[in-house]
């Protein structure tokens, strides 16, 4: 029996690191960084309630699908990152930088929250993704402490990969595992 539990432990293990391999590698392009983290997200929810075939093939399916609607918003989220750069650099320059700085770090915080669970929101939901947007936000303001505890998990996947760089590879793994289990939570 707990030869049992050892083994299925170590599956999830492995199936929430080859998940991060596998967005990591469908990341490459960037833009396409959202639709691949979704597809992760759908494929760790499918694993976790042992519904599907073998974890590459269902993933690269799910990654087309998602990739029709997702382009845009990986592009938006893009955008968004260079825009928070620029501000961030301003916001340095200026008077009262010591209160406007956290400001922004916080409301950065808000939107990778957002972001992720939208991902987490198209894979689960099957909701296309300007809805789940909305979905998302609303989520995050009903369930405040599932957003805190997915707002760490973000925190703690960029400071494993400013720790050890080699990380980026496989920390998107656990990070969708966070957002779907902190998903089933509402």
């Amino acid at each position: 029996m707990r030869t049992t539990q050892w083994r299925t432990g170590l599956e999830d293990f492995s199936d929430c690191l080859l998940t991060g391999l596998l967005v990591a590698l469908a990341s490459v392009p960037v833009v396409t960084a959202a639709p691949a983290f979704a597809a992760g997200c759908r494929a760790l929810d499918r694993t976790r309630h042992g519904i599907g075939s073998p974890l590459w093939t269902t993933y690269w399916a799910d990654f087309r699908t998602n990739a029709r609607g997702g382009l845009a918003f990986g592009g938006l989220g893009l955008l968004a990152v260079l825009l928070f750069a620029v501000d961030l650099e301003v916001v340095r320059s200026m008077p009262g930088a010591g209160v406007l700085g956290p400001a922004l770090w916080v409301l950065a915080a808000a939107g990778v929250v957002v972001a992720v669970r939208t991902c987490e929101v198209v894979a689960t939901g099957e909701l296309p993704w300007r809805r789940a947007v909305v979905t998302a936000a609303r989520g995050a303001v009903a369930a405040p402490g599932n957003a805190l505890l997915l707002a760490g998990a973000a925190g703690l996947a960029v400071v494993l990969v400013w720790m050890l760089p080699i990380l980026a590879l496989v920390v998107a793994g656990p990070l969708a595992l966070a957002a779907v289990a902190t998903g089933r939570r509402r």
